[in-house]
């Protein structure tokens, strides 16, 4: 193991990162004027490049975010105001806004999505709506835009119900 590499984040607010399967480091940012996602190379020396600089989700509370399985799409979800944004991801790491407000997906008012995944498939993400207790079941379509599928009832509703996987 090596020496630790203490790297500045490019945007205000890095709350979570996550790897896409090309190597290229997600990061979900909440700032405290704009919830936005960044996306950097790893250099050999451990340094973080950044590749894309705070990408509005335009969106509040962007605490975590979901890769396809091949790394074609990032999804945020903002907690604060209940939505979905998607993203192309370039070879380079490039993000770019699936549609004009980046917002591809709502979830129930005041549904506090509070984590996201995508199934082992790529074929469809869920979302952990963590105040109606319920599971939002979208299909990922093939320009990555999400079409509402389900919404699974029958989970306690709670302010700390969160953490969510998929097969």
């Amino acid at each position: 193991m090596g020496a630790l590499v203490v790297n500045p984040s490019a945007g205000v607010g890095a709350f979570s990162g996550r790897f896409a399967p090309n190597g290229k480091l997600i990061v979900s940012e909440t700032g405290s004027t704009i919830s936005a996602i960044s996306s950097y190379t790893v250099l050999s020396n451990g340094k973080l490049s950044a590749v894309t600089q705070s990408l509005t989700t335009n969106g509040d509370a962007n605490c975590w975010n979901a890769i396809t399985p091949n790394g074609a799409f990032v999804y945020a979800s903002n907690a604060g105001t209940s939505n979905i944004s998607g993203f192309s991801t370039g070879q380079s790491g490039a993000l770019t806004a699936l549609t004009s407000s980046s917002v591809v997906a709502t979830n129930p008012e005041n549904a506090t999505n509070l984590d996201i995944t995508t199934s082992g498939d790529g074929k469809f993400l869920y979302s952990l709506n963590a105040m109606t207790g319920t599971v939002g079941v979208f299909a990922i379509q093939s320009n990555g835009t999400l079409k509402e599928v389900d919404e699974i009832p029958g989970f306690t509703a709670a302010v700390g119900f969160n953490g969510i996987a998929a097969l």
